[in-house]
């Protein structure tokens, strides 16, 4: 095979001459091919071209043609395509606004013999619609628009790539056509006129017969961008792109669905999406904290969120930039919006290079936030309770959540080891995510800090719980009054209520110093519940020296087995122990504790923040994020399905967009999700969506933000909108927005 490189030349000498020489630096890499570069000069009164251009001719492997007037893009292109044809050659079109860099003649030719059907192939550009890579914006985007700048976005990602990915298409900005297409069918239409649509018009004509286009992910050519046409003030381009389209449209009607089909694809929605791993021009990678559980209250959970926000506050790595997200008003509650380096946000915007979920998704709308987030996503799996307790998963639909995310997540992290058994278990087949198990600190003078001045007293039992049955804390409370009524008791449980000697207070709600209060003044603490993935109260208990009843489960065994020796600790098997070892426990009069092998909060936050980052890095990445947006899009089908009914049509929802927004509050967040996107808002849906509005978002700019979803676009249904003049730019027949936007941007070259 031969190699005839064409360059069509108009204007722009400078251009020019920065294209023609990085040519000349890498042809070595093609020199077995003997290439040729062939010179169309299509502006022969430019006295500063045809002076460059006279420099070039001396060359034994340039060959110039000077055009006696300026034909136009396609004309000129067409009389280099000639000469290939008569020599055999292997055709490369490159725009004179380009910047060839080392590796990129090399590999576009091992691309182009890697599969006999390939007939076309193009590199990755800054500037070239669907071989653009990476997608702005970016880390670098706006940072600066030389060549070297563009370069070194690209570099961030492409090694995440396959060599090669199949397209609709290709660009003519830099592109390789092979030598039989050139022979069978290389020359462009010239009734395109001065161009655009003529290389897809030409890779359609071949695709008829089964050549194929792709792009070369590891070849990167610059692409200052339709600098020839920007000079031809008279040359209506918008007029010009449109009518080659339509003509385009006439022509091949398999274009415009072929592109509308990868625009769709795991594959381009991937690659949008690994944008997010360019570093930024300080070299940073965005990490968002996800916090959707969290509320205007503590419980172990949040306990466990502020350690880790504390921690990357204090001693998260320089190269990434921390979000929190949650409600503004959750995160002046826990004192979130005062620390230094995590900056808390509301907004779901797809930023991010990683994305933690601070603990289990409990919802779809959960998941498809954190997909949305960043390409790489980590969840903390603490326990599998809504799993294994019967009355709990006959209702929430978890177990094909959950197992999504076994086998589709970046990484899981477990507080125990119970906790990680627990949840392999139950996914045995699933399970596919990296997983970093370590359990939560054991070390009690993480945890006595927050009793610093604190008077102990001896003045009540407390028993640690809430409403759900797995926590015993409400059988124990009527257990208490029953058999020690000479014992005061504070239970928490579900309701505020006084039993005789028993005073329940409904857990979650009590304020923290109050809270710090009960377990200073407590003379025992009572752990009852059947099931944990930890257990913290167990170590605020010891911090304190409180003597404690808990129920013997797995992981408090894990617990005691990082500690050498401890005494005042009592475990029960069943209820009916409780009010003997309570009585014993009170004479114990308090705990002791020898460790052993033990942690602290802040080799433990950093064990998962090296955990959760060292994933960046991971060569599965880009194959990981193919997968689970797939997967994802038949999760989103099924939750449709079960309140959308199956025909064999599409089925049509018609939305009234003026009655929706008379709704306001939770109320409209659950018919915006049962009537938009066709499913019921999860929990974690309605108090995210209830905080936006409660921040100020307008209920019409939610519903435009969920009609841009990708959630949205892959509902089956076709949406109508009725009585829609709110919405103004939205269409009455909103099924594909974002991919209708995509296509005025993606045709031609520029």
């Amino acid at each position: 095979m031969t190699l005839d490189i064409i360059v069509p030349v108009y204007r722009n000498a400078d251009l020019v001459e920065a294209c023609l020489a990085s040519l000349d630096a890498h042809l070595h890499e093609v020199a077995a091919l003997a290439p040729r570069v062939v010179i169309i000069n299509d502006s022969p009164d430019d006295a500063a071209v045809n002076s460059l251009l006279a420099q070039k001719t001396g060359a034994a492997h340039v060959e110039l043609i000077t055009n006696p007037e300026n034909l136009g893009f396609v004309k000129s292109v067409n009389k280099g395509l000639a000469l290939a044809r008569a020599r055999g050659s292997a055709a490369l079109l490159v725009n004179s606004d380009t910047i060839t860099f080392a590796g990129t003649l090399a590999e576009l030719v091992g691309v182009l013999g890697a599969d006999p059907q390939i007939g076309f192939v193009c590199p990755r550009s800054n500037n070239a619609s669907i071989a653009t890579l990476p997608w702005p914006p970016h880390g670098l985007a706006g940072t600066s628009v030389t060549p070297e700048v563009c370069y070194r976005a690209w570099d961030a990602i492409r090694h995440r790539l396959p060599r090669y990915s199949w397209a609709p298409t290709a660009v003519g900005f830099y592109l390789l056509i092979a030598p039989a297409v050139v022979l069978n069918f290389g020359t462009l239409d010239e009734a395109f006129g001065l161009g655009y649509e003529e290389e897809n018009d030409l890779v359609m004509r071949a695709g008829k017969v089964g050549w194929r286009a792709v792009l070369a992910n590891q070849a990167f050519a610059y692409h200052a961008g339709s600098a020839s046409f920007l000079l031809k003030e008279e040359l209506d381009l918008a007029g010009q792109q449109q009518s080659n389209l339509a003509m385009m449209d006439g022509r091949h009607p398999e274009f415009l669905p072929l592109v509308r089909a990868y625009e769709a694809s795991a594959e381009y929605r991937g690659e949008v999406q690994m944008r997010t791993l360019v570093p930024a021009e300080d070299g940073r990678l965005k990490v968002a904290l996800y916090m959707p559980s969290i509320g205007k209250h503590h419980n172990g959970t949040s306990e466990m969120m502020l350690h880790i926000l504390r921690w990357c506050d204090a001693h998260a790595p320089d190269r990434y930039e921390i979000h929190a997200i949650c409600d503004h008003g959750v995160a002046a509650f826990h004192g979130i919006d005062r620390l230094r380096r995590v900056k808390v946000r509301s907004a779901l915007a797809p930023d991010y290079a990683l994305a933690i979920l601070l603990g289990q998704p409990f919802d779809l709308g959960m998941v498809n936030v954190m997909e949305q987030l960043a390409p790489i996503n980590v969840y903390g799996m603490l326990d599998v309770i809504a799993l294994d307790c019967g009355h709990l998963r006959a209702s929430n639909g978890l177990e094909r959540l959950w197992a999504h995310v076994a086998r589709h997540a970046n990484g899981l992290f477990f507080i125990s080891e119970f906790a990680e058994q627990t949840m392999r278990a139950r996914f045995a087949r699933q399970f596919a995510s990296a997983a970093h198990t370590q359990l939560m600190p054991t070390k009690l003078a993480a945890f006595s800090d927050r009793y610093d001045g604190v008077e102990l007293r001896r003045e009540h039992v407390l028993v640690m719980g809430n409403h759900f049955p797995h926590k015993g804390s409400e059988a124990v409370a009527k257990l208490i009054a029953r058999h020690l009524p000479d014992v005061a008791a504070v239970v928490l449980g579900g309701a505020n209520e006084t039993r005789r000697n028993v005073r329940l207070l409904q857990a979650g709600i009590v304020p923290d110093d109050e809270m710090v209060d009960l377990f200073a003044k407590a003379s025992v603490v009572v752990l009852p519940s059947h099931y944990e993935g930890f257990g913290l109260s167990l170590l605020h208990a010891l911090a304190l020296g409180k003597p404690v009843v808990a129920r013997d489960i797995p992981p408090t065994r894990e617990i005691l087995d990082t500690w050498r020796s401890t005494s005042g600790l009592f475990l029960f098997s069943h209820d009916t122990e409780l009010p003997s070892l309570i009585r014993k426990a009170i004479l114990a009069g308090g705990s002791k504790v020898k460790e052993r092998r033990t942690i602290g909060w802040d080799d433990w936050c950093r064990g998962l923040f090296d955990f959760a980052t060292g994933l960046i890095s991971a060569p599965d990445v880009h194959a990981r994020l193919l997968d689970r947006i797939e997967a994802s899009d038949m999760l989103s089908i099924a939750a449709q399905s079960r309140i959308t009914p199956t025909s064999s049509a599409p089925p049509v929802t018609q939305v009234d967009v003026a009655a929706l927004l008379d709704f306001e509050g939770s109320a409209f967040v659950r018919r915006l999700f049962e009537q938009v996107l066709g499913r019921p808002a999860g929990p974690g849906d309605i108090a995210h969506h209830v905080s936006l509005l409660e921040d100020g978002m307008a209920r019409v700019d939610m519903l435009r933000a969920i009609l841009g979803s990708d959630e949205f676009s892959r509902r089956t249904a076709i949406v109508e909108l009725v009585n829609d003049a709110a919405l103004n730019t939205v269409p009455t027949a909103a099924t594909q927005p974002r991919r209708l936007g995509w296509l005025q941007r993606m045709i031609g070259r520029a």
